[in-house]
């Protein structure tokens, strides 16, 4: 009886053993899994898997933040900034000196020294020309220039 027990638990063990299998590829280090995302680092560099094992960022970026409830990251890449989806893509560019953070489905952006406006697709909606910017209710932004004055800015149609 002792005997058929140990056979029974032997090639139960080996059907277990048998069905696991890597999901992944090969990393030097893996992150926890954050919103169904995990950052992965090899070889100095980072990218994200998700929660099936898939690389759907290659590992290419310095950095790359937590994706955020909107499903963004922010990528850095030759000590730029740009946006990647959760999906691998790529939104915006490593192009920005600065991206802020989203508010009413806006983010100011630096580059050249020069603030603009983007909103949630990329897309630029007050051009980067301005010293400062802030966002103000009913898509208006308030705008300072480079000699101090302040200006309403309406957003690019």
């Amino acid at each position: 009886m002792k005997t058929l027990v140990l056979v029974f638990a032997l090639l139960s063990f080996q059907i277990t053993v048998a069905q696991s299998a890597e999901i992944s590829g090969k990393y030097d280090k893996i992150g926890k899994f954050d919103k169904g995302m995990a950052i992965v680092h090899k070889g100095g560099l980072v990218g994200a898997i998700n929660s099936d094992g898939k690389e759907v960022i290659k590992p290419e970026y310095e950095r790359l933040s937590g994706f955020g409830p909107d499903g963004l990251s922010y990528s850095y890449k030759n000590g730029m900034v740009g946006l990647i989806t959760k999906e691998g893509k790529v939104l915006v560019d490593n192009q920005y000196e600065y991206i802020g953070h989203f508010k009413d489905g806006y983010a100011t952006i630096r580059k050249n020294g020069l603030t603009g406006i983007i909103d949630k697709t990329g897309k630029i909606v007050v051009d980067i020309k301005y010293d400062k910017l802030k966002c103000e209710a009913g898509g208006v932004f308030k705008a300072t220039n480079a000699d101090g004055t302040e200006v309403l800015v309406k957003k690019n149609e």
